[in-house]
């Protein structure tokens, strides 16, 4: 499962010395919890707009302040087309669009059939034209069962894309 990959993506860059700060959609929450990827990054999980700001009402808006680069991993369809659309509805589409003049990285992560629909096609050519780099995705086992492109890539060419 590529969200499994994307634990796999943060102990890598941890292991690299970087400092990750991860931000998670809803969605990424149903599927593995925040305090997974905090044990990881060693660092507080960015997952509601909302949760633990405090003093700071304006907190949600500090990864996209303090960051170098923006890795969505994987970036599900649905993600995609948010981000395309320009919509700032959790924490990754806000810090997203706020993320100005550094770079983003997206790696794509679906089912072969969502990957070649044309509004995804569309989305990704959006994203890419406005600055977005692509990685991926990959060919191969899919977590539906099914083969084909839609696989997140392999960490190794994320970190390379970094």
């Amino acid at each position: 499962m590529a969200l499994h990959r994307a634990l796999d993506l943060t102990s890598e860059l941890k292991k690299r010395g970087d400092a990750v700060t991860v931000l998670m959609t809803r969605g990424a929450t149903k599927l593995v919890t925040p305090l997974h990827f905090q044990a990881l990054s060693g660092r507080r999980v960015f997952h509601d707009v909302f949760a633990g700001a405090g003093d700071d009402v304006y907190d949600h808006l500090n990864p996209a302040r303090d960051g170098d680069v923006l890795v969505c991993a994987p970036a599900t369809a649905d993600l995609i087309g948010r981000l395309a659309a320009g919509l700032a509805d959790d924490m990754v589409t806000t810090t997203a669009l706020a993320w100005t003049n550094r770079p983003k990285v997206l790696a794509p992560a679906m089912n072969w059939r969502m990957w070649a629909h044309p509004f995804v096609q569309r989305n990704v050519r959006t994203l890419t034209d406005a600055g977005w780099h692509l990685v991926g995705p990959a060919e191969g086992d899919l977590a539906c069962g099914e083969q084909g492109p839609g696989r997140l890539a392999p960490v190794a060419d994320i970190l390379a894309a970094l």
